[in-house]
């Protein structure tokens, strides 16, 4: 962790691109000043308190400062190392909220419970977002006809029959129309990210290792696919996986596999968010504009400055949604003056935060889901 941190040279390049700071101006709120925290704390020049905890568990993650840095600090690894060693001093909600949302049995009762708390309540407008029914996936699915071109696993992640199942759903007849056969691992669950981010190295480790073990018995891929881009930043960072881990955006845009996909006319106009894990981490924000621009007659309009962050941030939109709300509202400004008829984001928090402020009337949807509707079946 020192090495990584001795890596900040303090240049400030970071200030202009973190969220956090734009907001607050203060120092201890920027990459720079939660890295000189970690350091100093280190070397037992400020106690491990409540204050350095809420400093620590205030950045958003969103990695634009990495996407920056001309040292390469590897920003997120830090603030997890950080966050691990405070861990005794986060919040009970930033300790727990991970543990609940991660075992998809007591998250769906979290969320069925989150219906009961009033419209004011953060959590209370993300369970009614949430689907109440799980979503019966199958362990294998195979083309219909035609030449088969490869083998392909699906990352589903812990709330991705909860937030994400049209996704899901749509993922699925998009790579079994390319002629991909689809391996959906039983034994996967949660990525990890979330207790990570929370300070709980060791229980995201067991995950990982549970997820390498599923995707390691579902026989030869070509790729793992995730749909969620949050879980993906993370999947992308994991050693020695059982197959490369790619978005299914970027695997989609492939020449070869899109050239097997035909889109039926759309007449609308869509705007698109490009989340900040997919900018920063991911790094594959033109499949989804190339992807889209696919479907004729599709007007296809960015909001948002490029790598910046909306506010969901995982758990941040209930942890913290004060903040979450004001790094929202250019966002909303954008919607109102543009006045979409579907807006589609490819990370299921950034896309219940958005919608949760909209009052447009506008639907709010994966990329995935809008191709699936649009794709000419055969």
């Amino acid at each position: 962790m020192l090495a990584d941190a001795a890596r900040c040279v303090k240049c400030g390049l970071c200030l202009a691109e973190c969220p956090t700071y734009a907001l607050s101006a203060s120092e201890a709120l920027s990459p720079r000043g939660r890295i000189a925290l970690i350091q100093a704390l280190d070397a037992g020049q400020l106690p491990a308190d409540g204050h350095g905890a809420e400093i620590l568990g205030s950045c958003l993650l969103c990695r634009r400062c990495e996407a920056v840095c001309p040292s390469a600090v590897p920003f997120a690894r830090l603030m997890d190392q950080g966050r691990a060693q405070l861990r005794g001093r986060l919040s009970r909600r930033e300790r727990w909220l991970p543990a609940l949302l991660s075992r998809p049995t007591l998250s769906r009762r979290l969320l069925w419970l989150g219906r009961l708390l009033p419209k004011s309540s953060s959590l209370g407008r993300v369970a009614r977002q949430a689907s109440a029914v799980a979503t019966s996936l199958k362990p294998l699915y195979r083309p219909k006809e035609g030449e088969v071109r490869g083998r392909v696993g699906l990352f589903t992640g812990c709330t991705g029959e909860l937030l994400d199942a049209p996704a899901l759903e749509a993922a699925l007849a998009l790579l079994l129309a390319a002629g991909y056969e689809v391996a959906v691992p039983e034994g996967q669950g949660c990525c990890g990210a979330l207790d990570a981010h929370a300070g709980n190295a060791a229980r995201a480790g067991a995950l990982m290792e549970r997820n390498r073990a599923a995707f390691a018995g579902a026989g030869r891929l070509d790729a793992i696919l995730s749909i969620a881009t949050g879980c993906g930043a993370w999947l992308g960072d994991q050693q020695n996986p059982p197959a490369p881990h790619e978005d299914i955006c970027a695997f989609l845009a492939r020449e070869e596999v899109l050239a097997r996909l035909r889109f039926h006319p759309l007449r609308a106009v869509v705007a698109v968010h490009l989340p900040c894990s997919l900018v920063n981490v991911l790094k594959t924000e033109q499949a989804v504009l190339h992807l889209l621009e696919k479907v004729p007659d599709l007007q296809v309009r960015e909001i948002g400055r490029r790598g910046g962050c909306c506010g969901a941030a995982g758990t941040a939109a209930i942890l913290r949604p004060g903040m979450a709300r004001e790094l929202r509202q250019p966002l909303l400004d954008e919607l109102d003056d543009l006045g979409p008829d579907l807006v589609v984001s490819s990370n299921p928090s950034c896309r219940l935060h958005l919608a949760d402020g909209d009052d447009s009337g506008a639907n709010h949807l994966h990329p995935l889901v809008l191709l699936a509707q649009q794709l000419v079946r055969e």
